[in-house]
């Protein structure tokens, strides 16, 4: 079975330039042409594709993916476990910084009373921010829950929200959290 360039990327939601640019750096090569001269992959380009977007989902760069696609199992181990501590030291730096936003965010309240905010300021501020549907709102909501809970509900609680709504978002977020969103 050998398919084209352009029912590759569908099947892998990736677009057909993506694909050109693999073959252009090496990373993957089709198995054959057409007589036309188009480019034509088999069953070992699909499984080599998963397994490169695999490592790009798991955040690794495309330079280290063509290495770690033709090396051992113990050299991939030692990659993703790179990789992993990497992640470990991001995480940490984001909790880092995600304190000195929530300690900031108490300055504001003790100097501003920030439980004044009503819900069409938080928009705005949510929209300055970058959030700008409620589907992107939603899921920021979903993010802060998932990685500190505590920290969300203080949150919402220097926004002034009632506790019975509190608990009403925080119960919806970890629902939409065990549920995978």
């Amino acid at each position: 079975m050998a398919i084209s360039v352009g029912k590759l990327a569908r099947m892998f939601k990736i677009s057909r330039t993506t694909l050109l640019y693999y073959d252009s750096i090496g990373l993957l090569r089709p198995n054959g042409r057409s007589e036309a001269g188009y480019r034509l992959y088999n069953e070992s380009d699909i499984e080599r594709l998963k397994n490169i977007m695999t490592f790009r989902e798991a955040g690794v760069p495309l330079e280290d993916i063509s290495r770690l696609l033709n090396t051992t199992e113990q050299h991939v181990i030692a990659a993703l476990l790179k990789r992993l501590s990497e992640l470990n030291e991001e995480i940490c730096n984001l909790k880092k910084q995600q304190n000195v936003i929530i300690n900031m965010f108490q300055n504001f309240n003790a100097k501003n009373n920030l439980q004044s905010l009503d819900a069409k300021t938080m928009n705005l501020i949510l929209n300055s921010a970058g959030i700008t549907t409620d589907q992107a709102a939603e899921r920021w909501h979903f993010e802060f829950e998932k990685h500190s809970p505590e920290q969300h509900r203080y949150f919402l609680q220097m926004l002034g929200k009632p506790e019975e709504e509190i608990n009403f978002i925080q119960k919806r977020c970890q629902e939409a959290i065990h549920q995978g969103y």
